[in-house]
């Protein structure tokens, strides 16, 4: 399996999963001149591919980076047609590789619905601290349901990977 930076054709494909989320007002940002200073609306976006395959499988979308707390959000989403193949674990832990090696991030964190427990499922695998629970803070179906928010530090998921090395 491999990651690469999104190109314009992955995007079209990827596009085609899901309609584009809301973007929110963020907070603990750095202050200059005793403002704070907004998010400057960055995505990185990376595609991810399973070898043998032209199309990717999933993206793993990081965003609301935070210079100050050195922290950002990320969201995920495997192709429909490739879940429950282990392909969404790999890809959170190669992209988690792959940014906690070439930035200087200290905290990734992600949110999600109590009722998507394949994601609540993986994070738990892969170490994440479940941070925060928003009661009744997501809307589907004409229903209220909690969301959850779960982060990984830098020396939490470097310290697990030493671990299971051994």
């Amino acid at each position: 399996m491999r990651i690469r930076r999104a190109t314009e054709r992955d995007l079209e494909i990827i596009k085609s999963w899901t309609s584009v989320g809301r973007l929110e007002e963020r907070t603990c940002r750095p202050v200059k001149n005793g403002r704070h200073v907004p998010s400057s609306g960055k995505v990185v976006r990376l595609a991810y591919f399973v070898d043998g395959q032209k199309n990717p499988v999933g993206k793993f979308d990081v965003f609301d980076f935070n210079t100050r707390n050195r922290s950002a959000e990320f969201g995920i989403m495997i192709d429909p047609e490739c879940r429950g193949l282990g392909h969404g674990r790999q890809m959170v832990a190669d992209c988690l590789d792959y940014l906690f090696a070439t930035t200087n991030l200290n905290k990734l964190y992600g949110q999600t619905g109590e009722f998507n427990q394949a994601a609540v499922g993986l994070l738990k695998k892969l170490g994440f601290h479940r941070d925060a629970v928003l009661r009744q803070h997501h809307e589907l179906d004409g229903g209220l349901y909690d969301d959850y928010v779960f982060s990984i530090l830098r020396e939490e998921w470097l310290s697990r990977k030493k671990v299971k090395r051994k």
